[in-house]
Order: structure tokens, then C-alpha cells, then sequence
């Protein structure tokens, strides 16, 4: 972020976001410092970044996440879908934070640093975020419109989420556990002047035990097919259902055609309509 209020790139979320970690620097918030996982410690020294940052991702998460939605180039107006999956077996109480950045910004800066990359735009829907409460094995979906200013290249905008825990560790850490990214335009493009959207598949929640989701949306009055197989391609199961022209959640039951449970393992499914047609897997535990 830029600290500067006549910075043209200054946002005021961006800096109470900043303050809402501890003074890192002998008192003071010092630029360029890093921040990384919510651990205030990452210092000044750009040849030390790298390695930290590697680091950090290298470590497993609790957390998987997902992220859709869909965009509209010629308004600017769009919404990002957050899907938080908790994979452990503790219940995860966190902040999810969301916000556009953009990249390959030219400004002149005093340190002389003249090309400029995640620079924040805009917090969804501010800088304090979303509180979330998610259960072991269970996930949360956070939904925020969004806009994209005139000014900006939306083909250099990218939505970043992540899931923090509120609570400060002992060196002031305050940890996230899982972050994703989105770039604008790969967001679903909503077509003008019809009621058809681009669309995918969602499996939710994915690992899953006992059930999980399909979750989509088509146009209302389309047929469509959800066939389940296992691993050596026996048919499981078939969903065959009507679209109500609203996004839908379709349950399995992680049962076969019988009504038989299925073990834990990976199964595939094979998605098809007259407009989306798509496969993936499924891991049950």
C-alpha cells in the first residue's frame, strides 16, 4: 500500500489495514516492510522476502479455497463467491478479508520505485472484512458485489481472499491460514441482453463425508445429468434433474444407486446439459 494521502495510488483502507497489526518498527510502520501470514516480523530487507514467503507456502493448511463469480466488463459491476472449506477437525473462527488489486501501475515514487504491482483498490466491503465461524469437515461461502473503476485495467485487477485468525499470538502474529486468488476477467462473463450465464460446477464441500453439493446455475427449464463413477469407471449413481433457473445446490448423498454408502476414497463425476458440460473428482473420507 501507499502510505502517502497525495500518493494517487493512496487508498484509507489499505492504511487502517496496515495499522491493524502492531508497529513493527521500533514504534513505527515503516515502508517497504513486509507483512507475511499475518506475521508482522518480515522487515525491510527485499533479499530475505523470497525465502520467507516460500517458506510459509510450503506448510499445510487447514483451509482449502475456492473462488467464482461472475463479471460484467461493460458496466465494471461484478460479485466474487468465497468458498472456505475447514479440513481440520477444529472449528476455525476467522476474518475473511477480500480485496482488488492491480497491477503494472507507473507512478514516480520518491524511493524510486517507479512500477507498481498489488496495489489495493478497494477492501469487499472494507477493510475489517467478514467474520466466519466454520465447524470441522463443514465450509463457509462469503459474497461480495464489487466494482471496478473506470480508471483501473480490469485486465490487471485481481480479487484476493484470505482467512485470518483475530486473535494475536504471542509475537504478534496474527496467523492466516489459507489465501486465493482471482483475476477479474477469468471470472464468469455475464452476457448482455440474455438470461443465459457462463457457468461451472462447484462441488461443495470437497473433501466431503456423508454429502456433498453440485452447485451451478442454468438457464430455467434445462435438463441435466450428474453421473457418478468410481475409480475403475463402474456407474455409481445418476442425478437427473430440471433447472429452476436460479443457482441450485444438488445433494449427494455419497450412496450409490442401492442406497449403499460408499467407502472413503475418489470418485468422478460427469456433468451435462445443453450448455455446460463438465467433470471432476470427488474425495470421500
Amino acid at each position: 500500500m501507499h502510505f502517502s494521502p497525495i500518493d494517487s495510488f493512496y487508498l484509507e483502507e489499505a492504511y487502517q489495514r496496515i495499522h491493524y497489526y502492531p508497529p513493527p518498527y521500533y514504534g513505527m510502520y515503516f515502508a517497504p516492510w513486509l507483512w507475511y501470514d499475518g506475521n508482522q516480523h518480515g522487515g525491510f530487507d527485499y533479499m530475505l522476502w523470497e525465502s520467507m514467503i516460500t517458506g510459509r507456502m510450503a506448510m499445510p493448511a487447514p483451509v482449502t479455497i475456492t473462488m467464482w463469480g461472475d463479471y460484467t466488463p461493460s458496466t465494471g459491476e461484478g460479485t466474487v463467491n468465497v468458498h472456505l472449506q475447514n479440513d481440520s477437525t477444529a472449528t476455525i473462527n476467522g476474518r475473511v478479508i477480500v480485496v482488488i488489486t492491480e497491477d503494472s501501475l507507473y507512478y514516480m515514487a520518491p524511493n524510486g520505485v517507479n512500477w507498481h504491482n498489488h496495489v489495493p483498490r478497494d477492501y469487499l466491503p472494507d477493510h475489517n472484512g467478514s467474520l466466519v465461524s466454520i465447524p470441522p469437515g463443514n465450509y463457509a461461502i462469503v459474497t461480495q458485489p464489487f466494482t471496478i473503476n473506470s480508471i483501473w485495467n480490469d485486465n490487471y485487477c485481481t480479487i484476493l481472499a484470505w482467512i485470518q485468525n483475530d486473535s494475536m499470538q504471542v509475537d504478534t502474529t496474527m496467523e492466516i491460514w489459507q489465501g486465493g486468488m482471482k483475476k477479474v476477467t477469468e471470472l464468469g462473463i455475464e452476457e448482455v441482453n440474455t438470461d443465459v450465464k457462463s457457468s461451472q460446477v462447484l462441488v461443495m464441500p470437497n473433501p466431503c463425508v456423508g454429502e456433498t453439493r453440485f452447485v451451478f446455475e442454468l438457464p430455467a427449464g434445462l435438463e441435466y445429468t450428474i453421473a457418478i463413477y468410481d475409480v475403475s469407471g463402474r456407474h455409481i449413481r445418476v442425478l437427473e434433474r430440471i433447472s429452476p433457473g436460479e443457482r441450485a445446490a444438488v445433494q449427494w448423498d455419497v450412496r450409490d444407486s442401492k442406497g449403499q454408502a460408499m467407502s472413503s476414497g475418489v470418485y468422478f463425476y460427469e456433468f451435462t446439459s445443453q450448455l455446460v458440460n463438465t467433470s471432476g473428482k470427488i474425495v470421500v473420507r
